[in-house]
């Protein structure tokens, strides 16, 4: 199945003359105004919290409305370890898999 941008993030809007998109900073609770700051902010924790909602959205389908060539899955953390790891820091990872067409390289259509 195919979905919309706004099914993932509330407000999202695209603004074809500047040719931007846009997420509110509310369909991202995790992310602060301070981590979202274009200059100053936290760009990994920006795409955390990008990757994170998507997951969110798309477990929140039925199994039946998900998307099947465009995949995002979030395994449980685990304890993070290794030189400068902070004792007790949990890793999270996420796997994001995505069915390209070879031609062109753009998604498969779910259609």
């Amino acid at each position: 199945m195919q979905i919309s941008p706004n099914e993932i993030f509330a407000g999202y809007t695209f603004d074809a003359v500047a040719s931007e998109i846009r997420i509110p900073l509310a369909s991202l609770p995790g992310l602060s105004a301070i981590e979202a700051n274009a200059n100053t902010g936290n760009g990994m924790e920006v795409i955390r919290q990008i990757v994170d909602r998507t997951h969110v959205a798309l477990t929140a389908l039925v199994p039946t409305a998900r998307p099947t060539k465009a995949t995002v899955a979030k395994p449980n953390p685990a304890i993070a370890s290794g030189a400068n790891i902070t004792p007790g820091t949990l890793r999270q990872s996420y796997n994001l898999s995505f069915d390209l067409r070879p031609t062109a390289l753009e998604l498969a259509s779910e259609v």
